[in-house]
């Protein structure tokens, strides 16, 4: 039963100090544009989930230039996200495709992206967005307010993004869609929604949104995950127009029904249905290797460019051919997943397995067999690996709190709680837990990269 009312008031002057959720309760979702900013001014008091690193020199010396009352931030080079990301996981896997690509003076940053990308900055930030609400990401939520805002785009065009689609043109609603489609129903996205697309964009750009909105997927995994807080400087609490003030989100994970008079309530589940068994898995492994991919794929020799230097004499997986579209972002997305798969604290066989559970979750059968391919060579036999398709409880205590963060992240990023991530520190360091949710959400973004485009598994 969702217990809103009595977690949290509605009164102005009691939603700005709003009471955090308890450890075994995930945040609220805000119902609408106006609890929205609310709920983003309060992210800034958000308690991460992993201890915040201390400012290094460099970072203290940057704030130190900013502008006042930028202190923190872009303007001062320190954001809470890229702090996390340095200390916890940029010492050991190398490659991270988080950072912002170079801009000119003035100019936004742009989150991943490649001067090869067809698509309007604006328009992408727009599928940010609306990931972010969709996932419940505060954080992220956050970013792209900000982004939009210093890209011209008005508040009010940013409201109709959550409720009134009809403010836009076919093809952008077209794209909007899609965008839904693929961070909430991975699994249900086929030929017939790229057809979709395809009445509006060409392939290069179609792949600017699957590749956009995978990515984005990630790093919304990362930052709720994680639970980072809101930078303070930031400024949410501006006017709404009353059109959109009380308008129900028609993006986030509620459920209408439950909504009631409150401005907040519990996140939807999502319920993806019962796991296939393992002789339907094996018959798609085998469907999956004889199938046309549905975007192009650059030729081998040219998407060689982008393997790490100790793998160029390898063969070229299907995926490093796609992302050779975008040369500069692909090649950062290749290294990620490469030193995913060797470099790090964590376990390489438990990391393996991450990538196992989500690719079942997300029903991508590419992304599964190359998990398969990696358990196999670590000494895994079948019956271990799809062991992990049984219940938790049959699992030792520190698999167990892996695989069921590993889960709720892959299917349900709004509903992780304090508790999901305390279960896997408990038997894992502060970086050792940092890289679990790290691997969680790379499967995130291989997994909504590779299925929409049903790359041909490799023999």
């Amino acid at each position: 039963m969702i217990r809103t009312a009595r977690l949290f008031a509605v009164g102005l002057a009691t939603l700005a100090m709003a009471p955090p959720a308890p450890a075994d309760e995930p945040p609220p979702v805000p119902v609408n544009r106006a609890e929205v900013k609310q709920t983003l001014e309060r992210s800034k008091h958000s308690q991460p989930r992993l201890p915040l690193p201390p400012l290094t020199d460099e970072e203290k010396a940057a704030a130190a230039k900013a502008p006042q009352g930028q202190r923190s931030g872009l303007g001062g080079g320190i954001v809470n996200n890229g702090r996390m990301q340095r200390y916890y996981i940029d010492a050991a896997l190398r490659g991270n495709p988080t950072r912002p690509a170079p801009t000119k003076p003035g100019e936004q940053p742009r989150y991943g992206t490649d001067p090869a990308q067809p698509l309007d900055n604006n328009f992408r930030v727009m599928f940010f967005w609306l990931t972010s609400r969709l996932n419940n990401c505060y954080y992220c939520l956050g970013h792209q307010e900000v982004k939009l805002q210093a890209g011209g785009v008005p508040e009010d065009r940013i409201a109709a993004l959550d409720g009134d689609w009809s403010e836009f043109n076919p093809a952008e609603r077209a794209a909007f869609a899609f965008v839904r489609k693929l961070g909430r129903a991975p699994q249900d996205v086929g030929a017939a929604d790229i057809d979709a697309l395809r009445k509006h964009y060409n392939d290069r750009q179609v792949l600017d949104i699957v590749f956009s909105t995978a990515g984005f997927n990630m790093i919304n995994r990362w930052t709720l995950g994680l639970n980072i807080p809101q930078e303070d400087h930031r400024v949410f609490l501006t006017p709404t127009a009353d059109r959109y003030r009380k308008l129900i989100s028609a993006v986030a994970p509620i459920d209408p029904a439950a909504v009631g008079s409150s401005a907040l309530c519990r996140a939807r589940a999502n319920d993806r249905g019962p796991l296939e068994s393992r002789g339907e898995v094996e018959a798609k492994f085998a469907a999956s290797r004889n199938r046309t991919p549905r975007l192009p794929l650059v030729d081998e020799a040219q998407a060689r460019a982008l393997l790490p230097a100790d793998a160029k004499d390898g063969t070229v997986p299907q995926y490093v051919r796609l992302l050779a579209h975008f040369p500069e972002a692909g090649k950062s997305r290749v290294a990620s997943l490469y030193a995913a798969r060797d470099k790090g604290q964590l376990d390489r066989t438990l990391r393996a397995r991450i990538s196992w559970v989500a690719a079942r979750q997300d029903r991508a059968w590419y992304a599964l067999g190359h998990a398969q391919k990696r358990l196999r060579e670590l000494g895994q036999a079948d019956d271990a690996i799809f062991a992990l398709d049984g219940p938790e409880e049959d699992l030792k205590p520190a698999d167990r709190a892996v695989v069921h963060l590993a889960k709720t992240l892959t299917t349900d990023p709004a509903l992780v709680t304090d508790a999901d991530v305390a279960a896997v520190r408990a038997h894992f360091s502060d970086r050792e837990t940092a890289e679990v949710v790290y691997f969680i959400t790379l499967a995130a973004f291989f997994d909504r990269l590779t299925e929409p485009a049903a790359l041909p598994l490799e023999s």
